[in-house]
Parts: structure tokens; sequence; C-alpha cells
């Protein structure tokens, strides 16, 4: 997962609703991890419906201990989301609050999020007790983050009445009910990992847990429980429906993390139960202290033949969701040449494209990078050694670049906006004709389809980039003035479309460029009225902005995971950001790009 900076150059925001935007049969299932698993530098109050084994402690004492005599029911209802700030087992204090009827049958589900300056209690009359604040957003019982709608506010009847001549809570929300600053200290984001619809790689889906409740078994219930509903129809998952947890919770021992499951793995083949425990070791190999998966049955291990042998840490990387083997550096155009990026200075690329003349207003490298440079191919090989797109100067020709077949154009259009190549080799393309946009697919033979994009199709697409798993797409789109950032999933049948988009809030009305930074995170660059451009990091679920206070002015990134920002400026010079928070001017060149 993304940590963001803690320097005074990045600035992390939640933006309200307000903001505009609109196995293998016969093995004991274990894993070794290492660099195929992304450890946090943080772990993340638990949902009860997820499940624990032992509750975690508080991360703050609770700052209530349950209602006075003689309370007065804004008091009552004060102390009740008061005891809700921080995590107890069984939220003991907050039951405390309720009516004796409703307090044992409470079961509250996800959280329900209220911007941090709102003032959460209302008393329209004596006893009359009642929620109208802000919503920020709304976290599922599983996790998943879910930003507000616009206007959207969370409204809510306390139903106070007397129990003994006392005042309590008839009836409290199923959620909890937190201020951003609450849940900011209390959770934190984790990704479940589910397949792609081919078994082919892992696919992220980020959730929040948290911090105190017991991490492993949280992340394995959620896991089991499937992918939020946004990402469904574009993922899959090896565990059978309705797998469930055999054990109370998921044991950890010297580094290795048990996970006796149910009688309903042992229906499933052998290449199954190995994309079973690649999920589970994905998913499990961001807890710090653990380092193994183990997967049994009833306690007995998953299979009988060659008991005991463990994968490697290099045993499920190809499954990595940042496409194993994927190349570094950075690409631009410098002088009519193709060039990478060196530590002090800019090496021209081997051919014809380091030789130039290129012009072009703007390229993308394959995920590969420049894999074939210099080795001759079989004449009959297919256009699959292309590693490089640009688009003319003029913006009317895409033109694809390789070894096999020199230079071909794939498409001829009005304004093609920067291409994107997914993982597979398929280019993707938007002809915006005068802000009326359509989206194609190019595929390792030069076949054009066109993209089922409905909310995309016949607006104003300024930029769109796909995820390097080639599971979600990225994108910017104007209208009435205002740049606004959408996420969508890419679903593949008999045709390839883009749907349920969904608006990610960023408080900048004029956005020019975007990149997939890492596998959670999107970055893009823009300004507002007030300030000058700046680049911003975007997690997918919107949950989290970071801003970057400094940088030179630009109007064109290039970000990948594990790679710093790279700012194509408006001085015509490159800036990439280093390890102390700086920029530095990497020359003159344009077109900032790193593979993928």
């Amino acid at each position: 997962m993304t940590s963001p900076s803690t320097s005074p150059k990045h600035t992390t925001r939640r933006y309200a609703a307000t903001v505009p935007a609109a196995v293998l049969a016969g093995l004991v299932l274990v894993v070794a991890f290492g660099a195929c698993a992304r450890i946090p530098s943080s772990g993340p109050v638990k949902y009860e419906s997820m499940g624990t084994s032992e509750p975690g402690e508080t991360s703050l004492p609770v700052l209530v201990t349950g209602p006075e005599p003689g309370d007065s029911a804004q008091q009552v209802a004060r102390g009740f989301l008061d005891s809700m700030a921080s995590y107890q087992s069984g939220q003991p204090v907050a039951r405390e609050y309720l009516a004796p009827a409703v307090s044992e049958r409470w079961q509250p589900r996800g959280v329900l999020v209220y911007d941090s300056a709102a003032v959460p209690i209302s008393e329209a009359a004596p006893g009359k007790i009642a929620l109208d604040v802000p919503k920020l957003a709304e976290v599922s019982a599983n996790g998943a983050w879910a930003q507000a709608r616009p206007g959207e506010k969370i409204e809510l009847d306390l139903k106070m009445t007397k129990v003994d001549g006392e005042w309590r809570i008839g009836q409290p929300p199923d959620a909890f009910v937190m201020s951003i600053f609450n849940f900011d200290r209390e959770y934190e984001r984790y990704n479940l990992f589910f397949f792609d619809p081919d078994f082919e790689i892992l696919v992220p889906d980020p959730v929040y847990v948290p911090l105190r409740g017991h991490l492993e078994t949280l992340l394995v219930n959620a896991l089991l429980g499937g992918p939020s509903p946004w990402l469904r129809p574009a993922v899959r998952s090896a565990l059978p429906d309705d797998t469930r947890l055999a054990a109370p919770a998921v044991t950890v021992d010297d580094g290795v993390a048990t996970v006796d499951l149910d009688r309903k793995v042992l229906e499933l083949y052998d290449p199954q139960r190995r994309f079973l425990l690649a999920q589970l070791s994905w998913t499990l190999g961001q807890v710090s202290g653990v380092r193994q998966v183990r997967v049994t049955v009833d306690h007995v291990p998953l299979g009988a033949e060659n008991a005991g042998s463990r994968g490697d840490a290099t045993t499920w990387s190809a499954y990595d969701p940042g496409v194993a083997g994927s190349a570094r550096g950075a690409y631009a155009l410098a002088d009519g040449r193709v060039v990478m990026l060196g530590p002090d200075r800019q090496v021209p690329v081997a051919g014809q494209l380091g030789n130039g003349p290129v012009r072009a207003r703007s390229i993308a490298v394959g995920i590969f990078g420049e894999r074939t440079a210099g080795q001759p191919l079989d004449p009959d090989a297919s256009s699959g050694s292309d590693w490089l797109a640009t688009v003319s100067a003029d913006g009317r020709r895409a033109s694809v670049h390789g070894s096999a077949a020199g230079t071909r154009t794939v498409l001829r259009g009005t304004d093609i906006a920067e291409p994107s190549w997914d993982r597979t080799g398929r280019l993707w393309l938007v002809d915006r004709r005068a802000g009326r946009s359509s989206i194609v697919v190019v595929d390792d033979h030069d076949e054009v389809s066109t993209v089922v994009a409905p909310g995309l199709t016949g607006r104003n697409v300024l930029a769109l980039k796909v995820s390097r798993e080639g599971a979600r797409v990225a994108t910017l789109v104007e209208q009435d003035g205002v740049t606004r950032l959408l996420m969508g999933r890419i679903e593949r049948g008999d045709s390839i479309a883009i749907r349920g988009l969904r608006e990610v809030p960023v408080a900048m009305t004029s956005m020019s460029d975007l990149a997939w930074s890492d596998f959670d995170q999107v970055a893009v660059i823009g300004s507002d009225e007030e300030s000058a451009s700046r680049p911003a990091l975007v997690s997918v679920d919107g949950s989290e902005v970071v801003e970057h206070s400094s940088g030179p002015a630009s109007r064109t990134l290039a970000a990948a995971p594990d790679q710093p920002l790279l700012l194509g400026g408006e001085d015509g010079h490159l800036h990439l950001e280093d390890k102390n928070y700086l920029w530095t001017d990497q020359g003159v060149a344009t077109c900032p790009a790193y593979p993928g």
C-alpha cells in the first residue's frame, strides 16, 4: 500500500461531498513473503461483523465512562457518540447509553463518517435528539470506503426514552458514527486482492480496517466476503462463495499465519488452490510480522502429498498487480529524439527512435519498456514488439514504434489524447473530436475496437490511463469549465467496456494530466482559482488526497509504482522529485513517461 509522506511538502486532505466533483493439491499451502508483498509502515477499532479473535487495545482511552444519574438527553447522546471515538471490545460503554431493550441487540456494521468541523447533535425540543450533519463518507461492514454524494447528510433520530427516570437511546444507528478526525486515528487502509477474470493477475481492492482489531482475522474475513460492489463485475475470487473461517481467528506463530478454512475449499482443483493461496498471501503479506501463510481445513493441512513443502518469496510474484518484469526508468522527447533519463544526463534509446527525428506532442511507453531495441526479430513476428506510441504534433495521428515493423499509424483522428498501454500490449486511445470523445483499443495486430463507455463517450475526455493490472481506468473529464477526476472499472466480455464511473473529489478545478503512481493511487496535476499548478496523489476510492504544496509550474507528469514523480514544466524542462522532497532539473525535454 501507499503511505503518504509526512513532509511539510505534502498535505493530506479529506474532501467533503460538497467539493465540486460530481494452491496445489497435495501441498501444505504455505508461502514465504519477500519482494512480492508490500509491508505498510503503520497498522490500522474493528467491526464486530468482520470478526476477530481477541480484541486489541483501545488506541486512546474512551473519554466517557457511561451516563451519570440525572444526565440530560443531550448529555446522554453526546456521551454515546464520544464512546465510539475509540474502540472497546463489544462497545460496553456505548451500550450503557442504550435502553436495555436495544442494548443487547445492537450490532453496528460499518462506519458513518462526518466532517470534523460539524456539530453532530441538535435538540429541537426536550428529549428530541437528532443528528443532522454533512456526511463525508460511509465505510461498509466489509471496509469499503464510499464517498458521500454532494449535499448528503447523516440524519438520525435517536428516539430518546426514559428508563427508570433516566434518559436512554431507544434507536441507535446501525453503524458507528465518527468524525473524520477520529476515523483517521482509528482506521488504516489496506488492500484485498482478487483476480482478473482470466486468473492472470491480482487486482487490489482497498478497504479500511480498525487499527486495534485482530488485523489478520479482519483481512481474511473481508477477503472471504468478496470484492466491493464497485469492483465485483471486473474481478473473480478463487475462494468459493460462502467460505468461512473454521477457527475463531487467524493465528500467527513465528511469522506463519495459519488460516483454517471450512470444507468448501476441498472442492477446489489444484490450480484453484494455487490462486486461493495467492490471494491470501498478498492480502496478509501487508501485515507486519507475517512472513508465511499456511492454509488448513479443520486444522489439517490442505492436501497430503508433499506435505510440508513451502513456496519461496517469488512464488506469487507472477500475479503482481504492478506486473512482474515491468520496466523501470523514465523516458522523454529531447531534440527530436526518444531518450531515457540517466542519473546525470539524457541517454538516447537505441535505433532510429534515438536518432530522430521524432515529432510528437505526447508519447506512451509499453509496460516492459525498450525490450526489443537492437535485437533482430523473425520477419514473420507480430507487432507485439512495439513498445512506444506517439501522437503527432497536430494530434491527428497515433503511431506505434518497434523493431519488428518500424513505425505504423494505427489511428487517424481529430484530437488524440496521450495514449495508454495495458499489460497485454493493447493501446488505449481517446479521440476527443471537438469535445465529443470516442475511446478505442488497438490490439497487437492493429485491430481497432470501440470501447463501450457510457458516461465518457461523447464527453470531453482530457486524459485516460489504464491501471497496471488492466482492470481499472482513471480519467479526466471537462464539463462547464471544470475538470473532474473519475474512476471506472474495465469489464471484458464480447466487447470491452468501461462502467461504474465514480467521481473522486479533488480540490482542483482545472487538471491537465494524470498517471497511475501505484496500484491503488493516481497522480494528477492541476490548479484551482487561487493557486498555481501542483501535483497531488489520490487514492482510487477517493479516501485520501496528498497534495504537494510546492513544485514547478507544469501541465504534464509521469508516475509509476516506486518511482519519483516527474513533471513536464512550463519552462520546457523536466523536474524530478528527489528523496529530499525537492525538485531536480533534468534538462530540456518534453513528454515525460514511465513504462506502463
